[in-house]
């Protein structure tokens, strides 16, 4: 039986979060419908904050779906779960680059600022989508890191698919 938590952005109500529990470990589900910026969610309990994850594109929202085990929640100081908070992705600083060579212009900031930091990529268009590819091999650091989990690794690169507005999207 699945309980609910507060979803949270910025002390308002966000989305839906609830949780499932049985045995030894804890299954999370959470959704964000209308979001389309990329985002963390935070696991909050009385003594601390655990990351779950970034919630990935699905319909017209996001979604992420988690299992974590009781003794790693209690470690953290999350169990029992008290609410899931939302926060923005962070970009690290880099060099200015011009968004006037994308093929896009990006809506969320931090991906804007991602692509704006990286090297050039490889961009094609594949159907109604932009793919961007670079270069690259285990142990070298991943382009575009707040985007990693939207990554497509093939032998000697990584791409992303995104949509015109520089959203994540999802390979038909």
């Amino acid at each position: 039986m699945f309980r609910e938590l507060p979803l949270l952005s910025g002390g308002v109500r966000a989305g839906r979060a609830e949780y499932e529990e049985s045995q030894l470990r804890l299954r999370f589900r959470c959704c964000l419908p209308g979001q389309q910026e990329v985002c963390k969610l935070w696991l909050a309990g009385k003594d601390g904050r655990l990351l779950l994850g970034t919630p990935a594109p699905q319909g017209e929202g996001l979604y992420l779906e988690r299992s974590l085990t009781r003794s790693s929640l209690a470690d953290a100081g999350v169990y029992p779960p008290e609410r899931v908070e939302v926060e923005p992705a962070q970009v690290g600083p880099g060099p200015e680059r011009s968004q006037n060579s994308l093929p896009i212009r990006p809506r969320d900031p931090v991906i804007a600022a991602a692509l704006a930091a990286e090297r050039p990529g490889r961009w094609q268009r594949v159907g109604d989508r932009w793919q961007v590819a670079y270069p690259w091999q285990p142990g070298q650091p991943m382009p575009l890191l707040p985007l990693f989990c939207f990554a497509h690794v093939s032998r000697g690169e990584v791409s992303f698919l995104l949509s015109d507005q520089g959203y994540p999207a999802a390979a038909e």
